[in-house]
């Protein structure tokens, strides 16, 4: 008996050392992204969730279609197929032109170099004083749409900004529409970083489920835990369709399918939930899955825009809470686990 008495208590002691584990890397986890600079969790080369500056169009030429994706960092356009359109760069050389065989850039562009992504390339020294060498076209696609990283959309989020101050200044793009020379126009504006506040909720959530958690009451355990489990999956629905369904410019087939697959999950782990399967190990999958979604979500608890679907106040709600709620998920997760050892 004192055998099984010391195995049953090393197995306790084992369970509780392992969560305590995994709630401090989680927790640690979550410090290091909000102390890493704004850059890393947003603004980012490809597709940001949140973003300090927006770039927005004032005018564009009759007929040709034009918007600001990804906040300040991309332009797409869409042509008439009978129209012939060319972009010129920052020198005034054709960059991307649309015909009715497709579009088409120029490789002897400044700009072809300046718009990689994720990191710009250098520029070729021909090409940064006259003479400057003849056009090098290659066609990109046999559309009449097209999109592209516009470094004149984003250059003056570069400068000094005077306190208070959010609108930028203006941007403007040279085209030559069927040989006659017009423009397309904007601005840019900026949002400072909301306040701190937002992530009191985190450790408000944190703090209620650690009170309850000291309570050592298997059904209250059992109910809140559920209640909180079913509560995130929602959230994670919610704000993860609002990230998808955001287009740039459009919703792509690519982003509708991760947002099947992602409700296809949490339909699943729900279905366990309310089947009455709420064990340590289902909860700590459903808090995975929070945090994972908090995460992602994250960025708008620190930058000014939302590139999201759901107005601003509603995705930071959502994010705090996801974040909040999967750490006080871990807490009666390992509390599970450590039932089921005893």
């Amino acid at each position: 008996m004192a055998v099984m008495t010391a195995r049953r208590t090393g197995v306790q002691s084992r369970v509780r050392r392992r969560g305590v584990a995994i709630l401090a890397c989680l927790t640690a986890g979550l410090g290091a992204l909000l102390v890493l600079p704004a850059t890393a969790t947003a603004d980012g080369p490809i597709t940001p969730t949140a973003t300090d500056y927006l770039a927005r169009i004032t005018h564009v030429p009759a007929g040709i279609q034009a918007k600001v994706t990804d906040g300040y960092l991309n332009l797409w356009m869409r042509v008439p197929p009978t129209e012939d359109v060319t972009v010129r760069d920052y020198v005034g050389a054709p960059w991307v032109r649309f015909s009715p065989a497709g579009v088409a850039i120029n490789q002897n562009s400044e700009e072809y170099y300046l718009s990689q992504v994720p990191v710009p390339a250098t520029v070729p020294t021909r090409l940064t004083r006259p003479p400057y060498p003849p056009p090098h076209w290659v066609k990109v696609s046999s559309g009449h749409s097209y999109e592209w990283r516009e470094g004149r959309l984003h250059a003056l989020a570069n400068i000094a900004l005077a306190p208070g101050q959010s609108y930028l200044g203006k941007w403007k793009l040279p085209v030559v529409v069927n040989g006659r020379h017009a423009s397309i126009i904007g601005g840019i504006w900026h949002r400072g970083a909301p306040s701190v506040v937002w992530f009191w909720p985190v450790l408000v959530l944190l703090t209620c489920a650690l009170a309850a958690w000291r309570v050592r009451s298997a059904e209250l355990d059992r109910g809140l835990s559920r209640a909180i489990a079913l509560l995130l999956l929602v959230l994670v629905a919610v704000g993860m369709g609002g990230k998808y369904l955001h287009g740039s410019p459009d919703v792509t087939a690519g982003n509708v399918l991760l947002l099947l697959l992602t409700l296809a999950v949490l339909g699943a782990v729900a279905g366990r939930l309310l089947g009455g399967r709420s064990g340590g190990p289902l909860l700590l999958l459903t808090a995975v899955i929070a945090l994972w979604a908090g995460l992602t979500l994250l960025p708008v608890l620190t930058h000014g825009y939302a590139l999201v679907v759901l107005p601003l106040f509603l995705v930071r709600v959502i994010a705090a809470a996801l974040l909040g709620g999967a750490l006080s998920l871990v807490l009666f997760a390992v509390r599970m686990l450590d039932r089921v050892a005893t």
